[in-house]
Formats: structure tokens, sequence, C-alpha cells
């Protein structure tokens, strides 16, 4: 009977990991909307997962997603058609290439060389992930909410942080990831054009 609570309980730990993590990126949709963003895919969430019988647990797409992400863009732009920066925010829960990491919460602001037209066809939810785990590799990453930047084969820039999932007590602290996510989106604006 011990066996059978012990996994009852690590299934309820990850149920309500999920669930929460639901909450906050619905908070930040919330927070980020204040702001004139609104999100790339509407209320999908941007995932990986395997319905194959033949996985295994350290390929990308697994029957239990390794990541939530989203991607959100100021309206304006989405109704232009000319989207020449985003932001991208992915919650980490594992990643096959490494043993143990926290759930992390990954935010960002991606600038691209040229101007997309049509985004949503554009952008792949794995991006902030690869940047992060496969790219730059998880343990050259700067974390508790340290800049990092990366600047891929096509010229998209991309600037993040990464922060212990745990780590956010709150809506305020929901509510100043927010906000810098915000003013880094504005500098990129200002850098764009300079």
């Amino acid at each position: 009977m011990n066996n059978n609570n012990s996994i009852i309980n690590s299934i309820n730990n990850v149920r309500h990991l999920i669930n929460n993590s639901i909450l906050l990126l619905r908070d930040l949709d919330a927070a980020l909307s204040k702001g004139g963003f609104q999100p790339l895919n509407g209320n999908a969430l941007g995932t990986e997962t395997s319905k194959n019988i033949n996985q295994s647990m350290s390929q990308y797409s697994t029957f239990f997603p390794q990541y939530i992400a989203r991607q959100y863009v100021l309206t304006e732009e989405i109704i232009t058609k000319k989207v020449n920066r985003i932001l991208f925010t992915n919650i980490q829960f594992f990643h096959g290439d490494y043993e143990e990491i926290p759930p992390t919460f990954i935010n960002s602001v991606m600038i691209f060389p040229e101007p997309i037209e049509n985004v949503k066809t554009y952008i792949e939810n794995w991006w902030l992930k690869y940047t992060v785990f496969e790219d730059k590799g998880w343990e050259g990453i700067l974390k508790n909410g340290v800049l990092n930047e990366d600047i891929d084969e096509e010229g998209i820039r991309t600037t993040f942080w990464c922060r212990d999932l745990l780590s956010i007590n709150g809506q305020k602290e929901l509510l100043e990831e927010a906000e810098k996510l915000i003013l880094m989106f504005s500098d990129s604006k200002i850098n764009t054009q300079g």
C-alpha cells in the first residue's frame, strides 16, 4: 500500500505543477495584455508531445511534455503583419539531455533580422527550449534572472533569463517578470531602430 501512496502523491504533484503553471501563464497573459500584447496562438499551449509507443525518455517529444511555451506579439504589429520581435515564455519541466534540472521559468525577447509577415506559421514552439538547453547548454546559462544572449545562424537575437519556477511566490513577482519582459521589448525596439 505504501508504494501506491507514493505513486499517487507523485502523480498528484505533477498534476498540480501543470495546473499551477497554466494558471501562472494565464496571469502572465493578463499582465502582458495591459501592455498591448496578445498571445500569438490564442489559448493554445505550445508543447512537443508524442503518443508513439516507441518513444524513449531522452527524446524531445514524449508523452509528458518537456515544456509549455507561449509567444506574445503587439496587437498593432499583428494587424500590420510586420512583426520584427516577440516575447517568448517557456516553462521547462525537464529536458532529455539533462538528468536533473529544476522546473524553470524562461522569459525572452526574440528579435528577427527582418520583419516577419506571417508570424504564426514562422515561429516554432521549441525555439526557446532549443536555445537554452541545446544551443547554449544548460550548464553555461546564467540563472536567477540574469540576462543571457544568443544569436542563431539565421540572425535571430534572443535575450533571455531563467528562474527556478518555484521561486516565483505570488502575483507581485509574476508582475515584475511581465514588467521586465515589456521593458526588454521596449529596449529592443530602440536597439533595432538605431
